[in-house]
């Protein structure tokens, strides 16, 4: 069995809640409120930030220039998409440069990158990647299941882009790469060995789940809305 296949035996009763979420639901029917969105937007712009220097910290564990190759074509990869989508959605939302320099990001969203960090330091070329997986893997996930039970979700006019671009050939294609990178490295790994990659996976799917509701809150003076 390839150590993606164990991997998403781990996380098959975490990922269909990932599917229930309001956030994820209510994009579905075109009804998410926009002031959520932006919110998540902006936070997402940040921990996008923190996901390229994850990669740069697996970068310095590479063992020949193959992998340094592959790397860096994965973080080019995640800043194209960043200018070419990200921050020309966040333009149309009405997201200013001023508020871009001054957000800071949310509690749960740093628990989640500083964890994914500190295992890519911690660990092997193998492990870095492993923890930015469920990252990657489950946003494809999301859209493609959302979009089979919804269809019109691509059409709808606010968020129709979002969905299209998590099902798009493009964001298949980076995100194979990833899955069969991680299967061709763990080949040769030991039982112990594919243990521990299945706790790192696992638990980035359940910080994951607290990073999702984190960053779904939004500022209204002194209150704070969850979604």
């Amino acid at each position: 069995m390839k150590l993606s296949e164990t991997l998403y035996a781990q996380v098959q009763d975490i990922w269909p809640g990932y599917l229930t979420h309001p956030f994820v639901t209510e994009m579905a029917h075109g009804t998410l409120p926009k002031e959520k969105f932006r919110y998540y937007m902006l936070q997402d712009y940040l921990y996008l930030q923190d996901y390229v220097k994850i990669f740069a910290a697996i970068i310095q564990k590479a063992e020949d220039f193959e992998q340094i190759r592959f790397l860096c074509g994965e973080m080019s990869a995640t800043i194209d998409e960043t200018y070419r989508t990200h921050l020309p959605y966040m333009k149309r939302l009405g997201i200013t440069e001023q508020e871009i320099g001054c957000a800071t990001a949310h509690i749960d969203s740093s628990a989640y990158s500083h964890y994914m960090i500190c295992e890519a330091q911690a660990g092997d070329v193998l492990t870095g990647l492993v923890a930015l997986l469920n990252c990657s893997w489950s946003y494809a996930y999301i859209a493609e299941k959302t979009v089979e039970a919804y269809p019109e979700a691509v059409k709808d006019e606010s968020y129709g882009s979002w969905f299209a671009g998590y099902v798009s050939p493009e964001y298949k294609k980076t995100n194979q790469a990833l899955i069969d990178r991680i299967d061709a490295l763990a080949e040769n790994i030991d039982e112990k060995k594919t243990r521990h990659l299945c706790e790192i996976f696992k638990k980035c799917c359940l910080i994951h789940s607290f990073h999702k509701r984190g960053v779904y809150q939004i500022k209204k003076g002194k209150n704070m809305l969850w979604v």
